[in-house]
């Protein structure tokens, strides 16, 4: 143990007597910079990396909805469509009550909007019975001079 512990003082003596040496008063800054070019490096290529991930998050986002909204346009269009479809075939006293369900004037009319727009009912998920829901919601929406 004393051999350790004189060994430890010998080599803090010489680095304490050789540290006046080393001291300099000017540093070079390629030096500095060569220091710390690895962790510069790291540090912008972790942020470079957040901001493209934050980039395109963003845009996946903001086409995101404008595929929504496209999708919503269509299918509102598709289901006035189909109601006027509807009032057309079923004539103009459907327009202010409730269809039966198994009604082949509706079927045709869902039928019409599940053909018209199946990427937006895949889309949204909405079943054909939600198709005729909304089919009769439409209905008295569609003005009285084109039933």
């Amino acid at each position: 143990m004393k051999r350790f512990s004189s060994r430890g003082l010998a080599a803090a003596f010489f680095v304490l007597v050789s540290a006046p040496a080393f001291a300099q008063t000017e540093v070079a800054a390629e030096g500095i910079y060569n220091v710390l070019q690895p962790y510069l490096l790291a540090i912008v290529s972790v942020a470079a990396t957040a901001i493209v991930g934050w980039l395109a998050e963003l845009l996946r986002r903001k086409f995101n909805l404008d595929i929504d909204a496209a999708h919503r346009e269509a299918l509102q269009t598709a289901l006035m469509n189909g109601a006027g479809l509807l009032i057309g075939k079923a004539g103009s006293a459907v327009a202010g009550r409730k269809l039966d369900l198994k009604s082949a004037a509706l079927a045709e009319a869902v039928n019409y909007v599940l053909q018209a727009v199946p990427d937006a009912i895949r889309h949204f998920g909405i079943t054909p019975e939600a198709v005729a829901e909304k089919l009769q919601a439409k209905l008295p929406q569609i003005p009285a001079n084109n039933a």
